[in-house]
């Protein structure tokens, strides 16, 4: 039913805007119908192939897949920029007719479009179609390396100027090219980190996406270790035409993926990275967000035999448990390490300016936070899903320094 009713108001939608533009500029039906027809049929044959991927493993890379994809996005923005500005329009001239009615009731023509109304939205389209394309051809491996530093009273000396790398949000099935990700670890691999940390979303739906990805994945080395958590889509809980059996024995797949690769995985534990005689502490939770996403992480569990005097650093995938539960929790955690919001892959970041849309469902969205003497840092992640791209917000590899004071 829910189907249905989303078909009829996109049906309606479309005959709206086709008339709008027919009206504006008067052109041949013929012709506009011809044009209109083009743009359909990239559309539903963008839904078809979204609609495939999402019941899929995702198995298949293909830029050209992407491509289209993006082009339909350009087309549905056009087409919801259309019906908006052709709304306003409308009630305008409403307005404009029933006053003049009002005044000259001999008089009662209904307005005629504005062409310039058509032409800005055409204009607008053909702009959103060029940053779509740019977005999905150079914007999804267009990565950034953040450099932070992060200093503290209880890193240990020994570890004074010790770099720990961070990625988040792989999802390696979204990539159209196996070289778009090989040119983002061959970044990371020059970077020469102490310590790898990932802190969740390797796949989309399935395990078998990543496949294509272990050797390159394998090939980054960390002379202290590689750790990872778990992400809300690595639980296989989106690939919906599987059972829960399946989708629980495709979960252990994937967690032997991530082991071939050399990832400890961190369930609601913590390990010690030794350096000289000190140590930092490393701990991982499941995930743990706020509904709907799953919350299996146990801060208790995680945390178990940590001093008060350890530098502790907490991967948890979902930034919303550092403000639901880290910040109040009893035992320390001098730095959390996120990710999930991917920034939204869009919205625009300069060095004195930044924003996303994803800022109204998430308040902490992307780099270092600080509250009550602990400190969060959200990835904005190095791949991404659904869109296949990224406009403004660039996908991130992030080397820390850790400094003692």
């Amino acid at each position: 039913m829910i189907l249905i009713v989303s078909l009829l108001i996109l049906i309606t939608l479309i005959a709206y805007s086709f008339l709008g533009f027919r009206a504006a500029f008067k052109t041949p039906t013929s012709k506009l119908i011809i044009s209109y027809g083009i743009l359909l049929a990239v559309f539903v044959a963008g839904i078809l192939l979204i609609w495939q991927r999402q019941t899929s493993d995702y198995g298949n890379v293909s830029l050209w897949l992407n491509l289209l994809i993006g082009m339909l996005t350009a087309i549905f923005l056009l087409l919801l920029f259309s019906v908006f500005f052709f709304g306003i329009e409308d009630i305008a001239r409403l307005f404009v007719w029933i006053f003049v009615s009002l005044l000259k009731p001999k008089n009662r023509a209904f307005p005629k479009r504005n062409k310039n109304v058509a032409r800005t939205l055409l204009f607008i389209g053909a702009i959103t179609l060029v940053l779509v394309l740019y977005g999905v051809l150079f914007g999804f491996s267009h990565y950034k390396v953040h450099r932070v530093v992060v200093e503290h009273e209880d890193i240990p000396a020994s570890f004074d100027g010790f770099t720990v790398a961070q990625l988040s949000d792989m999802h390696l099935g979204t990539f159209g090219s196996i070289m778009q990700v090989e040119k983002g670890l061959e970044m990371l691999q020059k970077e020469h980190p102490d310590l790898l940390l990932f802190t969740g979303d390797l796949v989309n739906n399935r395990s078998s996406e990543a496949i294509p990805y272990i050797e390159l994945l394998k090939a980054i080395e960390a002379p202290y270790g590689k750790f990872a958590v778990l992400g809300n889509h690595d639980y296989a809980h989106y690939a919906r035409q599987l059972t829960q059996i399946d989708q629980e024995a495709d979960e252990l797949k994937l967690r032997d993926i991530l082991n071939s690769i050399g990832f400890t995985i961190l369930e609601n534990q913590n390990t010690a990275i030794l350096r000289g005689n000190d140590s930092i502490v490393i701990a991982g939770v499941e995930n743990w967000g706020i509904a709907p996403f799953p919350q299996y992480g146990d801060l208790s569990k995680a945390l178990a035999g940590v001093s008060d005097s350890n530098f502790v650093i907490l991967l948890s995938h979902d930034p919303s448990h550092w403000t639901e539960q880290v910040l109040g929790f009893y035992a320390p955690v001098n730095l959390t390490l996120s990710g999930h919001t991917h920034g939204m892959q869009l919205g625009i970041e300069t060095k004195l300016f930044k924003w996303s849309p994803v800022k109204y469902r998430y308040r902490n969205w992307s780099g270092m936070h600080e509250q009550d003497g602990k400190l969060l840092y959200v990835n904005r992640g190095f791949g991404g899903i659904g869109f296949p791209g990224r406009i403004g917000i660039r996908p991130e590899i992030t080397i820390f320094e850790l400094s003692s004071k």
